[in-house]
């Protein structure tokens, strides 16, 4: 009979997998594309296609980001990472006025894509293409998003994605 603790690091250990198996596919598919329709018509397609999915995830930061609650945003990242933040290990980098730097020291994505003995540029280029899921899910909470440092990036330790409510806009547009 499995336990509680069994349960839960089985759990974590096949959702590990599953995003392992999610960056396989990625690059598989980029590599497919880009034989069929070159390099950077297929990083075009993959981060369209990624991003509207980021834009459907953004919904559930969208309240708060209407609300101008960047602490809450960045509650919500903490708070809602996959396997209790065990996957990614965010953070919140730094908090101002009017910004938030979000940040993840860990990417089962990135190791698997290392794993698979890929060249740090590829890799990179991998992580770039993923990145478009947080564009477009804090595109989708009306967030401006820009990335300050990315996890792949030879010598990086860390994503660090700053945030800000966009001046002059409001919900209503």
């Amino acid at each position: 009979m499995i336990d509680d603790i069994d349960a839960l690091t089985q759990s974590r250990r096949e959702t590990r997998s599953a995003f392992e198996n999610r960056a396989l596919m990625y690059y598989y598919i980029f590599d497919e594309l880009a034989e069929e329709i070159g390099r950077d018509r297929a990083v075009e397609v993959m981060k369209r296609a990624i991003h509207r999915r980021g834009v459907e995830v953004g919904a559930k930061y969208r309240p708060a980001a209407e609300a101008g609650d960047l602490d809450e945003v960045g509650r919500l990242f903490c708070e809602t990472s996959p396997c209790g933040g065990t996957l990614f290990e965010p953070g919140v980098e730094s908090r101002d006025e009017d910004t938030i730097v979000l940040r993840m020291t860990a990417c089962p994505l990135l190791d698997a894509w290392r794993s698979l003995g890929l060249p740090p540029e590829t890799a990179d280029l991998m992580c770039e293409i993923a990145a478009a899921v947080d564009e477009g899910t804090f595109e989708g909470a009306g967030l401006e998003l820009t990335f300050l440092d990315r996890l792949g990036t030879p010598g990086s330790s860390r994503c660090l994605l700053q945030l800000r409510v966009p001046v002059g806009e409001s919900s209503a547009e």
